[in-house]
């Protein structure tokens, strides 16, 4: 953290400006350690979360449904089963994409 030596010259400084100058001196002292600290905090920080990486099976499979659906609700005339069947699609997508 601080060092030896930078507290001595602090102490130093204090001898040789008098207290007149003891605020600025503590001031200057309480700057460097907390540049210190937030050096150290950076180098600890855990590095950012990976995205999950794309599942081509989950696509595929999603894409693979969802003409289906689109398929068997356009042949029957029930638009709204498409997209009832679209929004399940889009659901369980969610669910794993946010899973991790």
């Amino acid at each position: 953290m601080v060092e030896r030596r930078d507290v001595e010259a602090a102490v130093e400084a204090r001898r040789e400006l008098g207290p007149e100058y003891e605020d600025q001196i503590v001031d200057a002292l309480a700057e460097k350690i907390e540049k210190r600290l937030d050096e150290r905090l950076k180098e600890r920080r855990p590095a950012p979360p990976r995205h999950p990486e794309l599942d081509l099976r989950v696509v595929l499979g999603s894409l693979g449904i969802g003409v289906a659906v689109t398929a068997i609700a356009s042949g029957n005339h029930e638009a709204w089963l498409a997209v009832v069947g679209w929004i399940a699609i889009v659901l369980v997508n969610a669910a794993y994409a946010f899973r991790r």
